[in-house]
C-alpha cells in the first residue's frame, strides 16, 4: 500500500531499525530510513532539541540506486558534525547494521554527555568522547546469549548481521567487528556486576569469586544449613565433595604485546587472580610424578602461554567452584592443582572439617600434599581440615591393584553413589569455545571462560529443582 514520505518518517520515529522497500517502477527495491530523510534526535526523548537554530528539513521521497549509497561516505566523515549538530552514526542492531543521521542535543554542556544521550536511547557507544558507532542493548544481549548457548564467535555473529543487512554484498557493510569485541566485554562486565549486586552506587567492589554462582545444593553454612548444623548432622553428611581435573584443549597463545592487556574482572569469577597465582608458580618447583597425561603435555611449546586449565567442581552436581580454575604452564603439575584445591576448600564462608578430593592421580598427589602446603607462602587450608583423597571410578581401573581398596569411592564414608567423573561431562561443551578463546588476550580469555562456567552453573541451578522433583516422583509413585 503506497505511503507518503511524511507518514513513513512519522511511523518510524521511534522504530529506526525497520527495513524498507521502495517501488522503483519495476520492482520493490531495498532502501533505508536515512535515505528518506529520517533523523534520530537524541537527548530529549526522541524529540528535537529546543536549542536547535532551526530543524533540518527531511529530504524528499527519492529513489536511490542501492543500499550501497548509504555507506558510501568515508569513515572519517561520520563524525564531522554540521552546524545543525547532525552527524552520521553507524548503529548495529540485532536485525542488521544501520546508518542514521543523528541530531545531537545542543543544550549547554551536552557535547560532553553524548555517550549518556546514547545510553538513554538504549544505544551503547563504541567510544565515549566522540562516538561514531553504537550498539543497541538488544544486539549485545543477543550476542551474549548466542555465545553462551550456540558458542558463536564474535566474527561469526557480526558476519551474520552483515548478511542480514545485505546478503548479496555483505562486504559493503561497515566492519564493526573490533568495536563489537570491545563493547561486548564492557557490556558483559556491567551485566554481571548488576546481577551480583555491585551497581554504580555501591561502595563495595567485588572480591575474589564475587561475580560467580556456586552450587545451591552442596552444604554451605550460613546459606543452606541451619545455625545448629554442627550438632544436628554427622560430619560425613556435610562433608565437601570435590572432583578435580585438567583440560588440555583450553590452550592460550602468547600475547604479542601483553602490556596492552586490560582486565575488567581479574579473579572475580572462576579463574584465579593472576598476580598471586603467578607468584605461587614462580616460587614452586614441580614435584609431578610420571603420569602419561602430564608427560604428553609437558612438551615445550614456544607459542603457548597456557597448555590447558585445571578446575575444581562439586562432585555430585557438577558446579564449578568460584576462584578455583587455574592455567597450566607446562602440563598438569601438582603445584597447579594444589592452588585450585586450596582455593576451593577455602571458598565456603565457614569451616567444614572433612573434604573429599576426587582426582585422577590422587594416589600420587596426596602423598606430599600437606608438606607442600606447609612449605608454601601462597597455599593454605582452614585449620583442622581433613583431606580424603579418592580416584574416580573410570580412572581407578587403570591404577594398580593396591590403589583400589585405598582410593575407591565404594569404600569412602559419605561419598554416596557418585562416579567422580562429572567434570569430564563439563569439558565437552567447554571445548567448543576453546578454539575461539585460544588467541584472545589473557584478560579477555579469562572473562569468556568465566562467563561460560557461570552459565554452566546457572543452568544447573535452574534445572536442579526439576531434577529433584523427577526423582521424588519416581521414588514415591512407583
Amino acid at each position: 500500500m503506497p505511503v507518503c514520505p511524511s507518514c513513513v518518517l512519522k511511523a518510524h520515529q521511534h522504530n529506526p531499525f525497520h527495513n524498507l522497500q521502495l517501488w522503483n517502477g519495476r520492482f520493490y527495491e531495498t532502501t533505508t530510513l536515512q535515505a528518506q530523510g529520517y533523523i534520530m534526535y537524541l537527548g530529549h526523548g526522541g524529540e528535537p532539541c529546543p536549542n536547535l537554530s532551526h530543524q533540518p528539513d527531511p529530504s524528499p521521497w527519492q529513489d536511490i540506486g542501492s543500499m550501497e549509497d548509504v555507506f558510501a561516505q568515508e569513515e572519517g566523515d561520520t563524525i564531522n558534525d554540521t552546524q545543525l549538530g547532525v552527524s552520521n552514526l553507524v548503529i548495529v542492531h540485532s536485525t542488521g547494521v544501520y546508518s542514521h543521521s543523528v541530531s545531537w542535543c545542543q543544550c549547554p554542556g551536552a557535547e560532553k554527555a553524548r555517550h549518556l544521550h546514547l545510553m538513554k536511547a538504549r544505544l551503547f557507544p563504541a567510544s565515549i568522547t566522540r562516538p561514531r558507532s553504537a550498539f543497541t542493548f538488544d544486539v549485545l544481549d543477543n550476542f551474549l546469549i548466542d555465545a553462551l548457548e550456540c558458542k558463536t564467535s564474535a566474527m561469526s555473529f557480526y558476519q551474520k548481521l552483515r548478511r542480514f543487512t545485505n546478503n548479496a554484498f555483505p562486504d559493503t557493510i561497515p566492519d564493526r567487528y573490533r568495536e563489537l569485541m570491545r563493547v561486548s566485554r564492557i557490556w558483559r562486565d556491567l551485566v554481571n556486576r548488576k546481577r551480583f549486586g555491585f551497581g554504580h552506587d555501591t561502595e563495595r567492589s567485588p572480591g575474589p569469586g564475587d561475580l560467580a554462582l556456586y552450587c545451591p545444593a552442596c552444604p554451605q553454612p550460613g546459606i543452606n544449613l541451619p545455625t545448629s548444623w554442627r550438632y544436628d548432622y554427622e560430619e560425613w553428611l556435610v562433608m565437601r565433595r570435590y572432583v578435580v581435573d585438567g583440560n588440555f584443549t583450553a590452550q592460550h597463545m602468547k600475547m604479542k604485546i601483553p602490556e596492552d592487556d586490560v582486565s575488567l574482572a581479574d579473579g572475580k569469577g572462576y579463574m584465579v587472580t593472576e598476580g598471586p597465582y603467578q607468584a605461587h608458580i614462580d616460587d614452586s618447583k614441580s614435584t609431578c610424578s610420571n603420569h602419561r597425561a602430564v608427560n604428553a603435555t609437558n612438551i615445550q611449546r614456544s607459542n603457548l602461554r597456557a597448555t590447558g586449565v585445571g578446575a575444581t567442581a562439586c562432585a555430585r552436581h557438577g558446579c564449578f567452584v568460584p576462584h578455583a580454575v587455574v592455567d597450566f604452564q607446562k602440563g598438569e603439575r601438582h603445584m597447579n592443582m594444589d592452588y585450585s584445591i586450596c582455593n576451593a576448600v577455602k571458598y565456603t564462608p565457614k569451616h567444614i572439617g572433612s573434604t573429599l578430593i576426587i582426582y585422577d592421580v590422587a594416589c600420587q598427589w596426596s602423598i606430599h600434599f600437606a608438606e607442600r602446603v606447609d612449605q608454601s607462602y601462597h597455599l593454605s587450608l582452614p585449620e583442622g581440615t581433613e583431606i580424603l583423597p579418592a580416584v574416580g571410578k573410570f580412572h581407578l581401573s587403570a591404577h594398580k591393584l593396591q590403589c583400589f581398596p585405598r582410593f575407591s569411592l565404594n569404600f569412602m564414608t559419605g561419598a554416596g553413589h557418585i562416579d567422580g567423573e562429572i567434570l569430564e561431562t563439563l569439558w565437552a561443551p567447554f571445548n567448543k569455545i576453546s578454539p575461539t578463546a585460544r588467541s584472545m588476550s589473557l584478560a579477555h580469555r579469562k572473562e569468556v571462560l568465566d562467563d561460560h562456567m557461570r552459565d554452566s552453573n546457572w543452568k544447573k541451578l535452574v534445572g536442579i529443582g526439576k531434577s529433584n522433583l523427577f526423582w521424588f516422583l519416581l521414588l514415591h509413585l512407583t
